[in-house]
């Protein structure tokens, strides 16, 4: 039996690890502005025509695939886009209408070389994405799943992606370029223009400038976020977005937002029908990923730092919003700034994940449901947002309409970014 003093250390321990559980539930990252007031959706003003629209859809890379041979286009939310945007090409023509693909476009780990033997099926998966973005342009963004999740291969794997994608140029294109890092401008119509980095890219140039520096512009680090700077400083009176995989703000499990049920039922993130209960052993998993242990984690040293870049290299020039995927659901924030934040990283079905809105005043749109984004742009340069969930019937469902910008965006002065790595 236990004596008194064994039951009161076990009772003081148990106490103090429920109070370092409590506090670090309640962190937030330290990047994050709070919107303050909530910010009801409001449309944009009637009376100008779109002119020009995007859809953004991330880690759509594991899609439902038809038998070999077969062209039909079965996967629930890669149909639902494609209907859609074949109907906005039919109002917009193939040059008002272009599809961001932002991420994580070939499970699980990427495209590999020819001569590998899952080669085609990992082809199948792009092309069924290519398919849903017809007859409109596509542009797709490497995630860390197309870096080998950052493997020995990762370089490799993104190339090979390039070279694929290349065949179906140039409606087809990726920006940047694979392996790069950016800063990468796409203009939409008169009013937008889209900015495109890849944080990983960064880190293959600082750990491997051989390969980098050829199959790139040769810049530095330090360069290329002046450059980002600089992009922010001259807009040429678009309202500009800054677009990559990895979000700055997320109320996923990328975020660090974990509750009861993870530090008890763990393995429920892996497996949905995973009740096996874990008391204090399964507390490990959630803590260990607030504290940055997985490096695709916002809070992460890598991530923090790069997050951190960012916002240094874009103000005080705000953006108009920041897009991203990564977290496998569909997510819209607002920061006391005025700044987006897009999160549309629901593309594939089969990896919906969980969100936990209550404890980040910025959301406007949490929900862990399939889906896309789309970004009208009007005629008088107002900028409106659908968030669309997609059912697995593939019916789809507007959750939120949004206002971003009422009119054309406001003329800033060029400065001089500060930022350090």
């Amino acid at each position: 039996m236990a004596t008194a003093r064994q039951t009161f250390n076990r009772a003081r321990w148990a106490w103090l690890l429920a109070a370092l559980v409590l506090a670090l539930a309640s962190c937030q990252s330290p990047v994050l502005a709070p919107r303050g007031d909530p910010v009801p959706p409001q449309v944009c003003a009637a009376g100008a025509p779109v002119t020009d629209s995007v859809f953004l859809i991330g880690d759509a890379g594991d899609p439902r695939l038809a038998p070999e041979g077969s062209d039909e286009l079965v996967d629930p939310v890669l149909g639902a886009l494609h209907r859609e945007v074949e109907s906005t090409v039919a109002k917009l023509g193939k040059a008002g209408v272009t599809t961001i693909f932002l991420g994580d476009n070939v499970y699980w780990d990427g495209l590999p070389v020819e001569g590998q033997p899952e080669r085609r099926e990992r082809e199948r998966k792009l092309e069924a994405q290519i398919a849903a973005s017809a007859p409109a342009a596509a542009i797709f963004v490497m995630g860390n799943h197309d870096w080998h999740i950052e493997g020995p291969e990762g370089w490799d794997r993104v190339m090979a992606q390039r070279r694929f994608l290349e065949r179906f140029a140039p409606r087809v294109a990726m920006h940047p370029p694979a392996g790069c890092s950016g800063p990468d401008r796409v203009d939409v119509g008169e009013h937008l223009r889209f900015v495109f980095i890849d944080p990983i890219g960064f880190g293959h140039l600082i750990e491997h400038p051989e390969e980098h520096g050829p199959a790139c512009s040769g810049r530095s680090v330090l360069e290329a976020y002046f450059d980002l700077g600089a992009e922010f400083d001259y807009p040429d009176g678009r309202h500009m977005g800054l677009a990559l995989h990895h979000p700055l703000i997320t109320a996923g499990p990328h975020g660090g937002h974990f509750t009861w049920k993870q530090h008890i039922f763990p393995l429920t993130d892996f497996w949905s029908w995973a009740w096996v209960p874990l008391p204090v052993i399964g507390s490990a998993y959630p803590l260990s990923r607030q504290l940055g242990v997985t490096g695709t984690d916002i809070a992460s040293e890598d991530y923090t730092r790069d997050v951190g870049n960012i916002f240094r290299a874009t103000r005080p020039r705000v953006p108009a919003f920041f897009v991203g995927g990564h977290e496998h659901s569909l997510q819209l924030h607002r920061d006391i700034t005025g700044a987006y934040y897009l999160v549309s990283g629901a593309g594939s079905t089969s990896k919906i994940d969980r969100v936990e809105d209550e404890r980040l005043d910025t959301v406007m749109v949490a929900a862990a449901k399939p889906g896309y984004m789309r970004l009208d742009v009007q005629a008088d340069g107002s900028l409106e947002l659908t968030v669309t969930a997609v059912e697995k019937d593939g019916q789809p469902e507007s959750l939120l309409r949004h206002c971003l910008a009422n009119g054309p965006p406001k003329v800033w002065q060029p400065r001089t970014p500060n930022y350090r790595r």
